[in-house]
């Protein structure tokens, strides 16, 4: 959250001690704390405490740059993005705001609703991005330790449950988040509100369905699918977590059951120290051995060649029986991660639908961007026929996003609607024209 004043100017020294002379004073001047608040990247700088602290989004590029410094969302940052998304229904739900292109209410409520979901969708990303670095590198510790040495062992032990908290504390709520059924089926979650995040994305956008702005709901459509693609991730990330975690339950079994194999025999053995110079030792066919007889009898060796057992003074007996019980208790008490299915299967319409968005992007990838159009919706439908088997009317309209991305669409003065009739429909529409983006001016310098 916050950087030291005097760590930072050090490390700036070292690195610019690696430079010519002449860069060392620009860079200096460039990077130091006075330059960066003057242009507004610094969010605060105290010299009393001397720390200081950048601004959010230079945070954020940092993290992204090195990933392992990302975070993965938690349950009350994914309550966040849930709150968000209620507010935004709670606004395309005003029946006050009248829905009218060029309405100010109407237009900042819209500008609201891409924000949001967008929000939402940059920061799955980035969650998931944190989770896959997070799962790939505590798996590889855990595959690489050496179970022979006890230090590893123990090492291996911390990292399966930090395997077990990005499970239980990331991977499950990201799931329940992305879950299109929550609301139908819900269930005790760590989400707050009573309806499912996605159930209201799709509300959001049925708003605007309702209003027949059919380039609103192609777009909020597409944002929605890209959402919902991050729950494929997910479940491969769960996946692939899962043989550990059930590695981790094995391994708080084998511990369990060798403290208790330890206890009985450490028990056995106190009750043959009674001063006497008779039986005192452990015959092999004791029924302390009973557990192990599967490795077969143990050997009796004489007297001679055995080195009594030196047991510890009191006290150090009282500080590792404490140490064993505080250690059985915790390990006992970890609670068992919930496993979550990912949603059953989509309905036959959302299907057909997704199925049908893929074919319209596969044919617009040889669309003329390029080129001036006078009339983009014939341009389009032209176009379609051509290249998207099975095409209907309908299909320019999801066509239309993706020519919005490559240039300016626009109404031509007030002139007769035109109409395209195809495969016993109509369209009637209003002329509109497409002009593509120009490309950027290449800055050449010379030195």
């Amino acid at each position: 959250m916050e950087f030291t004043i005097s760590d930072y100017n050090q490390l700036l020294l070292q690195y610019t001690a690696r430079l010519e002379k002449k860069n060392q004073q620009k860079q200096l001047e460039t990077l130091s704390l006075n330059n960066l608040e003057q242009n507004g990247l610094l969010n605060y700088q105290d010299s009393r405490s001397g720390r200081f602290r950048l601004q959010d989004f230079v945070l954020e590029m940092l993290r992204h740059l090195d990933s392992k410094r990302m975070r993965e969302l938690s349950s009350a940052e994914l309550n966040q993005l849930m709150a968000q998304l209620e507010e935004c229904y709670k606004q395309v739900s005003n029946y006050h705001i009248e829905w009218a292109p060029g309405e100010p209410q109407f237009e900042e409520m819209v500008e609201a609703v891409y924000y949001t979901l967008q929000h939402v969708d940059s920061r799955l990303q980035i969650a998931l991005r944190a989770l896959r670095g997070q799962a790939e590198r505590l798996a590889a510790m855990v595959d690489e330790r050496a179970f022979t040495d006890l230090q590893q062992t123990n090492q291996v032990r911390k990292t399966l449950k930090s395997i077990l908290h990005i499970h239980d504390r990331h991977v499950t709520p990201t799931l329940q988040f992305l879950d299109e059924r929550l609301d139908i089926r819900r269930e005790d979650t760590e989400l707050d509100g009573s309806q499912a995040p996605m159930a209201l994305v799709r509300k959001i956008i049925n708003r605007f369905q309702e209003r027949k702005l059919t380039d609103h709901v192609s777009r909020l459509t597409r944002l929605q699918l890209h959402i919902l693609s991050n729950a494929q991730e997910v479940a491969d990330i769960a996946k692939s977590l899962d043989t550990y975690i059930k590695y981790a339950e094995d391994e708080r079994r084998r511990y369990n059951r060798t403290e208790d194999l330890y206890n009985s025999l450490r028990s056995a053995v106190q009750e043959r120290q009674t001063g006497q110079l008779r039986d005192w030792q452990l015959r092999p066919d004791d029924e302390v051995f009973r557990p192990i007889h599967a490795l077969g009898t143990l050997k009796s060796f004489n007297r001679s060649q055995n080195s009594k057992i030196n047991w510890l003074d009191e006290d150090g007996h009282a500080l590792l029986d404490e140490h064993l019980r505080v250690r059985l208790e915790t390990e006992e008490h970890i609670p068992r991660p919930k496993m979550v299915a990912i949603s059953g299967g989509l309905s036959e319409e959302e299907i057909a639908r997704r199925y049908n968005i893929d074919r319209v992007l596969a044919a617009m990838n040889n669309f003329p961007y390029g080129t001036n159009s006078a009339d983009i919706y014939k341009t389009l439908h032209e176009h379609l026929v051509r290249s998207m088997p099975g095409y209907t009317l309908k299909d320019i309209f999801d066509a239309i996003p993706f020519v919005q991305g490559h240039g300016d669409i626009a109404l031509t003065p007030p002139l007769p609607e035109l109409e395209i009739d195809y495969a016993g429909q109509t369209l009637i529409y209003q002329v509109r024209t497409y002009t593509p983006k120009e490309p950027p001016i290449k800055d050449i310098t010379h030195e």
